[in-house]
């Protein structure tokens, strides 16, 4: 049983670190895009309105994947391993108690 619960909790991450993965690209591919319009559409222009819109959609989108980052790789594994001492120590439990 405590198996399937490790095998489950090392899914659950593997899964957290792809999304984050896919995450990373999707960024990197929309906000390469919009520099992309921007220098070939915008650059020199009087109106700066679609470089403010590109800064501040790179800004809070980096806020996001940051966060993103911590919550799938950082905190994540921080957490796996308590959660991994804590199986660990209900087994040695279990295993004096017979």
């Amino acid at each position: 049983m405590k198996n399937i619960t490790n095998k489950d909790l090392v899914l659950k991450t593997a899964k957290k670190r792809v999304q984050f993965k896919k995450h990373v690209t999707i960024f990197i591919l929309v906000n390469l895009f919009l520099w992309i319009v921007y220098l070939f559409l915008f650059k020199g222009k009087e109106d700066k309105t679609f470089l403010q819109i590109n800064l501040f959609i790179l800004c809070i989108w980096t806020i996001l994947i940051v966060g993103h980052y911590f919550y799938a790789i950082k905190w994540n594994k921080k957490m796996v391993d308590k959660e991994v001492q804590s199986i660990l120590k209900e087994t040695m439990e279990q295993r004096e108690n017979e």
